[in-house]
C-alpha cells in the first residue's frame, strides 16, 4: 500500500511517501528567476581554493568550490582556456542542490569562440545563464545569452568574481586584478 501527498512551500515541492508503513520525505526545489538571481548575486566564500586539474589536449581548467556565507546553498566554479585561442575562455558558475542529487551551471562567461552561422553570438564576448521555467522542466542548460563588457579573460574574471559577489578576501588572494591594481570594495547593486 502506498499514500502519497503532496505539500509545497515558496522554494519546495514536498512528497510524503507512506509505504509499507515507512515515512519517505523527498524535497523537489523549485526555482524562480528570483531565486536564481540570488543563487548567481547572494555573497559566497571559497570552500576549496583554486586548482588546476588535469590538463586536457588543448586546454587548461581550474575548478574551486564556494558556499553562500549563510551556508545555506553549495557551489562550483571553474575557469577553462584554450591553449592555442586565447579569447575561447569559459567561467562557470555551478550550483550543487543540497536537496537533490546533481549539479548545473547557473552562469557562463564566454569569450570569442569563433563565428559560425549558427551561434551568431560566439563573435563577441557573452554570457549564458539558465531560466526558472527550463529548470523546472527539467532543462538544464544555460541557454539564455546575453552581451558582456569584457574582452579578455582576466577581465572575465574581475567581471564573474563580482558578478557572483565572492567576498573581497578570497578576490584579493586567489583573484587578484590584473597588474596588481588595488581593488575597491562597492555594493553589487553597482553592477546593474
Amino acid at each position: 500500500m502506498k499514500t502519497c501527498k503532496w505539500v509545497a512551500d515558496k522554494n519546495y515541492i514536498y512528497a510524503i511517501i507512506i509505504r509499507y508503513g515507512i515515512l519517505i520525505i523527498s524535497a523537489l526545489m523549485i526555482f524562480t528567476n528570483e531565486l536564481i538571481a540570488e543563487l548567481i548575486s547572494c555573497p559566497k566564500r571559497l570552500t576549496e581554493a583554486p586548482k588546476v586539474v588535469a590538463p586536457r589536449k588543448s586546454s587548461s581548467k581550474t575548478e574551486f568550490r564556494m558556499e553562500s556565507q549563510d551556508g545555506k546553498y553549495s557551489f562550483g566554479g571553474y575557469i577553462t582556456q584554450n591553449s592555442s585561442f586565447q579569447e575561447n575562455f569559459s567561467i562557470g558558475l555551478i550550483f550543487y542542490p543540497r536537496e537533490e542529487k546533481g549539479r548545473f551551471c547557473l552562469l557562463r562567461c564566454n569569450g570569442l569562440h569563433g563565428e559560425h552561422i549558427s551561434a551568431p553570438h560566439h563573435s563577441y564576448c557573452h554570457q549564458h545563464t539558465v531560466d526558472a521555467d527550463d529548470l523546472n522542466n527539467g532543462i538544464k542548460v544555460e541557454r539564455y545569452i546575453s552581451r558582456v563588457g569584457y574582452a579578455t579573460v582576466e577581465d572575465a574574471i574581475q567581471y564573474y568574481i563580482r558578478h557572483i559577489n565572492l567576498r573581497v578576501e578570497d578576490r584579493q588572494k586567489y583573484f587578484p586584478p590584473p597588474g596588481s591594481q588595488p581593488e575597491f570594495p562597492f555594493d553589487n547593486k553597482d553592477l546593474a
